[in-house]
């Protein structure tokens, strides 16, 4: 990985850089649950590695010394789903701001989507965004290879070449995967080559041109929805096909009550399936369309078609949100990611139905998820473990790399956060090219100090 430590950039969000081949963090609350850490100790980082962890390491002769003065230390945080936009939408992101954009948001390692402009769908093309990252991201950015030719659903990619060249895992991401018989044998030849489906759960046949949930909101809004169903009737047929095939599929954004009882129904069975939730369908509900942060109206307004909330699959009701808390506090969803999906303000700033979906995510996470914390709502363990422990067993799982623990001789990958800080998110807040997000506004806790990447400080707020 090579730092663009000369791009201007850069240069104006890292304050210092410090040379951390022999580095002491003392004073350190380290939260690990699979580590069973939840206590303050001292860590000594050494050629990239964590070496120590143990209570009142020496500090004599010990070149670099961070005093973490009590505040939480985290694996670093795994983000195993973002858009970064390059190749092909660049003004909305590229993989040099969005790579600091997700260092700033407590995140060491991320994972791209398929879903450029062109499409990831052969050799050429990922080895060309492979030396983009290798020259600009300040981050380990691990990429994912389409399952079809431009997500067309018909032709499949060669997923063993892919597979052998390093790709982490297939995925149509922004459609599921139309035909049956397609994702069926895909997902045959995945699991031969040890990489999940990475599945956008909304059958396309009910959800048409639709744009929020199916409820009272789209039709006093007037907008088409997005139906729950659409989301359960792709499950059941790739959990179906899954254990038919003992395939690994991993899927994305769950957002429904009903959806989860299928879940946890399929793991319970023994199959390999993963399952991921967004901060924001953690914190919003549909009410949130409004404009008014989440309160209903009495009457409709100029915020009321907040395009900042369109996300695909969309913000549910609040029965649904509550379920997804308590999902990841049990295990049932096992991964959040971020679907850091940046866009512009011209493109926002358009027609509800006209206006992209998604949500600029990457540094918005871990202060969405400290405030849901804060409230006795979700489980600051339960975040760790999604945001860093599973994701970091994913990866080991296929490639071997030690990340996602706080564990001597993994990789020295750490993120400090202040979780009693609080934070106003405004546009000067993001660092990202887009300011795309509701909660813009909002005074949030939680914040993220530093974020260590392979024993450098990457970022420091």
């Amino acid at each position: 990985m090579v730092f663009m430590l000369d791009n201007p950039l850069y240069k104006t969000f890292l304050r210092e850089k410090i040379d951390l081949k022999e580095t002491l963090i003392t004073n350190a609350k380290l939260i690990d649950p699979s580590e069973n850490l939840n206590d303050i100790y001292d860590i000594l980082i050494k050629n990239q590695k964590i070496e120590i962890i143990s209570k009142n390491i020496n500090k004599n002769n010990i070149p670099n010394v961070i005093d973490a003065k009590g505040n939480t230390i985290s694996p670093g945080f795994i983000d195993l789903h973002v858009h970064y936009r390059e190749p092909g939408e660049t003004y909305k992101e590229n993989i040099l701001t969005g790579s600091i954009a997700s260092a700033k948001g407590g995140f060491t390692t991320v994972l791209m989507m398929a879903n450029t402009n062109p499409t990831m769908d052969n050799l050429d093309k990922l080895k060309h965004q492979k030396q983009i990252i290798e020259t600009n991201s300040i981050i380990r950015t691990l990429q994912t290879a389409s399952v079809t030719h431009e997500r067309k659903g018909s032709n499949l990619v060669d997923i063993d070449t892919l597979s052998e060249f390093g790709v982490l895992a297939f995925s149509n991401d922004g459609d599921a995967i139309e035909k049956k018989s397609t994702l069926e044998k895909a997902l045959i030849l995945t699991t031969k080559n040890n990489r999940p489906i990475l599945e956008h759960c909304e059958d396309p046949n009910l959800i048409d041109q639709g744009t929020v949930n199916d409820g009272s909101i789209a039709i006093r809004l007037g907008l088409l929805s997005r139906s729950k169903q659409a989301e359960i009737n792709i499950l059941k047929r790739d959990i179906s096909i899954a254990k038919k095939n003992n395939g690994w599929i991993y899927f994305q954004h769950i957002t429904s009550k009903k959806s989860l009882d299928l879940i946890k129904e399929a793991k319970l069975s023994g199959l390999r399936i993963n399952a991921e939730v967004t901060p924001n369908h953690l914190f919003m509900n549909e009410n949130w369309i409004y404009g008014k942060k989440g309160q209903k109206v009495d009457f409709l307004d100029f915020d009321s078609y907040d395009t900042n909330t369109k996300v695909n699959p969309p913000l549910r009701d609040e029965s649904d949100r509550i379920a997804l808390i308590e999902a990841v506090n049990n295990g049932i969803i096992d991964i959040i990611a971020t679907d850091h999906a940046p866009h512009s303000k011209g493109d926002k700033l358009n027609l509800f139905d006209s206006a992209p979906a998604g949500i600029n995510s990457a540094e918005t996470a871990v202060p969405i998820l400290v405030t849901l914390s804060k409230s006795d709502k979700l489980n600051f363990n339960s975040i760790v473990e999604k945001m860093a422990n599973n994701p970091g067993q994913i990866i080991n799982d296929i490639s071997g790399l030690k990340i996602g623990k706080i564990k001597e001789g993994y990789e020295a990958d750490l993120t400090i956060i202040d979780t009693d800080a609080e934070q106003f998110i405004d546009e000067d807040f993001f660092v990202s090219k887009s300011t795309n997000s509701p909660i813009i506004g909002m005074v949030l806790k939680g914040k993220v100090l530093k974020t260590i990447y392979q024993g450098e400080i990457v970022y420091e707020s």
